[in-house]
């Protein structure tokens, strides 16, 4: 049963990464999606003081489109190196001028039905090996102890 457990947790993590993005127009853009806003150059530049040297890809929930620009509550931000750093929701306004894209994080159905098939055929395998049915057992090699006198 623990085991069990353990695995529906594992599963859950794993799930979360389960994602594609695809790029979306800024037209079709509503407050509440989860998105990923590719930087330009010059907007890495101008935005290095809200967002830290090198930013490249800002992820985050949109909040609105503003004519200022695009406000986001960022969960992380991601460099030209591949390094990320982590945020708490902190709102960012991107100006548009500073987009070079803009992806809609989707769940990737794929993605979601191979790791189920992987679950549970880890969850077969290891019932099998440690579930009820197994014969691992200890042998101890011996019958019963001397009797009491």
């Amino acid at each position: 049963m623990r085991l069990g457990t353990m695995l529906c947790g594992a599963v859950g993590l794993l799930g979360l990464g389960c994602y594609n993005y695809l790029p979306l127009r800024r037209s079709t853009l509503t407050p509440s999606t989860y998105l990923a806003v590719t930087l330009t150059e010059s907007g890495s530049e101008e935005l290095a003081s809200y967002l830290g040297p090198n930013a490249h890809v800002v992820r985050g929930r949109c909040l609105a489109v503003t004519d200022r620009g695009l406000a986001v509550s960022v969960e992380s931000v991601e460099s030209h190196r591949g390094d990320i750093a982590h945020w708490t929701g902190e709102t960012v306004v991107v100006p548009a001028e500073f987009v070079r894209a803009l992806e809609q994080r989707q769940v990737s159905r794929s993605k979601v039905v191979l790791l189920a098939g992987a679950a549970v055929a880890g969850f077969v395998v290891a019932y099998q090996a440690f579930g009820p049915a197994s014969s691992g057992g200890f042998s101890g090699g011996g019958g019963a102890g001397p009797s009491p006198r």
